[in-house]
C-alpha cells in the first residue's frame, strides 16, 4: 500500500506537470474559472471533474458523504423535494480570485438523494443586508417557485442581522432577494431578528421559528414570528418557556410534527424533546427528558425536507446534518477542503423517542457483498475479519453481548488491530471511540450495529440512535476486527459491502 501511495503521488505530479507543459487548466483551475457563473451545464461539468479528480488523489475525501466542491462547508440549508428533484443548499465558502469567499449558499440537486449534481452557487453575499455572509435558512414553495428565508449577516456574530426573502424564477439556478425583517425588530438587544429559521404555513398565515435568547440572556429561546404575506412579520412569543437548556442562546430551532406528536430540536449541543404543541397558545410542552440527536462530531441538523417515498407513497421526514470532521491531513497537491454532511436520515417517533435511520437509497452504492457467520469473541483478543477490508464500507453486525463489558468492531485498523472502535456496552451505551450515546435495548437483546465507514467519516446507527465521528486514518488502514472487552461475546452475524462513489 505504501508503494501504491508513492505511485499515486508521482502520477499526480506528472499529470500536473503535463497540464502546465500543455498550457491546460488543472481541475481546480477549471472549476474556479466558472465558480461565479450561472451557466448550469459548464458549472456542473467543471465541478464533477474536480470532485472525481480530488477523490482519486486524496485518500481522506469521502466517497458517499456530501462535501463541498472545495474549501469550507457547514450547515445544510433549504433542503427540499420539488417536482421529482431533491435540492440541497448549504453554507459554502468557494475560492474566488484566490481567496475564500464570504459565506454563500452552495447548491446540489439529486433524483435519488444519493447521486448529486452541482448547480451554480445559488445566493451570493452581494447586498448591504448580507454583505458578511448568506447565513442559514430554509426553502419552501410559494406561487410555484422555490422560495427561501435566510439570515443576512452584516456584523460578525449576532450583532446585526436581517431576515432575507429570496425566490427563484428559473427552477433554483439563480435567486432574487429582498430584506423583509429589519435588525431593529429584534426581540431584545441580545436576540437577533433572524438566526436560522424553520418555515411553515398555518392556513393563510406564514410562520417562522427563529433562534435566539430571552431578555438578559437568561435562557435560549425559539421565537415564533407570523406574516400574512412573507414580507410583514410580527413577533409572537418564545414557544418553549418550559424548556430550560443551554447557556442562553439557541440556534436551529425546529418544531416537527411526527406521528401525531411534536419534536422540539434546538442547536445548543444537539438536544431534543418530544411533547405537545398548542397552536392557539403557541406553546410547546415537553413530555420526555432531554435526549441527544447525535453525541458525536455532528451539528446543524436540518429536518426540513419531506418527500413521498415512504411505504405506499407516504411522507418521509428527512434530516440532513453537518458532520464536523474538520480539516483532513494535508495531501500533497490537493487543494484545501474541510467538513462534510452526514448521510440523510429518515426521522420519526418510535418508542417515545426520535428514531433515526439512514436512507435506504444508499444501498445503490453497494458492491462486493461479504457474509460471515457466528464468531465467538474471547476477552481482549480481537479477531481479524480478513474478508472485510476497505476505507469505504457499509457493515451490519449483530452481537450477543454475553459477559462482555464492551464488544464491537475495530474499523480503519492496521494489522495489529489499531484503529477506531465502534462499540456497544453492557451499560446500554454505544459509540465510536470516546463518543458515547445511549441505546434503549434490554441487556439480553441482540445488538445490531449499522456502520458506515467512509474514509474520513464514520457514522453508526444502533436501535434508532446515531453517532457521527471523524476518522482520518492512514490510507493503509483498511482492516476490520471484531472484539470483546472484560468478558466474552459473540458476533452472531455480519454482512458487509464495499461502497462506490456517489459522484460516479
Amino acid at each position: 500500500m505504501k508503494r501504491l501511495s508513492i505511485l499515486l503521488i508521482v502520477g499526480f505530479s506528472i499529470s500536473m506537470q503535463r497540464c502546465e507543459a500543455e498550457g491546460t487548466q488543472t481541475p481546480a483551475e477549471a472549476y474556479r474559472a466558472v465558480v461565479k457563473s450561472a451557466d448550469l451545464e459548464n458549472y456542473s461539468k467543471a465541478a464533477r471533474a474536480y470532485r472525481k479528480w480530488s477523490i482519486e488523489n486524496d485518500p481522506y475525501r469521502p466517497l458517499y458523504h456530501f462535501t463541498g466542491v472545495e474549501s469550507w462547508i457547514n450547515d445544510p440549508n433549504g433542503p427540499i423535494y420539488h417536482e421529482g428533484k431533491y435540492h440541497l443548499f448549504y453554507q459554502y465558502d468557494p475560492i474566488v480570485d484566490g481567496m475564500r469567499s464570504k459565506r454563500c449558499w452552495g447548491h446540489a440537486v439529486s433524483e435519488d438523494l444519493v447521486h448529486w449534481e452541482d448547480w451554480p452557487v445559488a445566493i451570493w453575499p452581494d447586498s448591504k443586508h448580507d454583505k458578511a455572509g448568506v447565513f442559514s435558512g430554509n426553502t419552501f414553495i410559494h406561487k410555484g417557485r422555490i422560495t427561501a428565508l435566510y439570515t443576512g449577516n452584516v456584523v460578525r456574530g449576532h450583532k446585526e442581522t436581517y431576515g432575507m426573502l429570496a425566490w427563484s424564477e428559473d427552477g433554483g439556478v439563480t435567486f432574487r432577494k429582498k430584506m423583509v425583517m429589519d435588525d431593529l425588530q429584534r426581540p431584545n438587544r441580545h436576540s437577533p431578528v433572524h438566526w436560522d429559521t424553520q418555515v411553515w404555513k398555518e392556513g393563510d398565515t406564514w410562520c417562522q421559528l427563529i433562534g435566539g435568547t430571552t431578555k438578559g440572556k437568561k435562557q435560549g429561546a425559539a421565537w415564533l414570528w407570523k406574516s400574512p404575506d412573507l414580507e410583514n412579520w410580527k413577533l409572537q412569543r418564545n414557544i418553549a418557556p418550559a424548556v430550560k437548556h443551554g447557556r442562553g442562546f439557541w440556534e436551529l430551532p425546529y418544531l416537527l410534527p411526527l406521528n401525531g406528536r411534536y419534536v422540539l430540536m434546538v442547536g445548543a449541543g444537539n438536544p431534543y424533546w418530544i411533547g405537545d404543541y398548542d397552536a392557539k397558545r403557541m406553546e410547546f410542552t415537553p413530555q420526555t427528558p432531554t435526549r441527544s440527536v447525535d453525541t458525536g462530531h455532528y451539528y446543524s441538523f436540518n429536518p426540513h425536507m419531506v418527500d413521498d417515498k415512504g411505504p405506499n407513497g407516504s411522507e418521509r421526514r428527512i434530516m440532513h446534518g453537518w458532520a464536523r470532521i474538520g480539516k483532513p491531513p494535508k495531501t500533497q497537491g490537493v487543494p484545501y477542503w474541510e467538513q462534510a454532511h452526514s448521510i440523510p436520515r429518515i426521522v420519526s417517533i418510535k418508542n417515545d423517542r426520535l428514531w433515526q435511520e439512514p436512507i435506504p437509497e444508499l444501498q445503490s452504492l453497494r458492491y462486493d457483498r461479504q457474509s460471515l457467520g457466528k464468531q465467538v469473541l474471547s476477552a481482549d483478543k480481537p479477531v481479524q475479519l480478513s474478508s472485510v477490508q476497505g476505507d469505504a464500507l457499509e457493515i451490519v453486525a449483530t452481537f450477543d453481548r454475553g459477559s462482555a463489558k464492551r464488544c464491537g468492531l475495530i474499523v480503519r485498523a492496521n494489522d495489529e488491530a489499531e484503529g477506531t472502535k465502534v462499540w456497544v456496552g453492557a451499560d446500554n451505551t454505544f459509540g465510536i471511540g470516546k463518543c458515547p450515546n445511549t441505546h434503549f435495548l434490554k441487556r439480553d437483546d441482540p445488538v445490531v450495529l449499522h456502520i458506515f465507514v467512509d474514509r474520513g467519516v464514520l457514522e453508526v446507527y444502533c436501535d434508532g440512535v446515531a453517532v457521527t465521528h471523524k476518522c482520518f486514518a492512514s490510507e493503509d488502514n483498511i482492516s476490520v476486527f471484531a472484539f470483546a472487552e472484560g468478558g466474552d461475546a459473540t458476533l452472531t452475524d455480519l454482512e458487509a459491502w464495499k461502497m462506490k462513489s456517489m459522484w460516479e
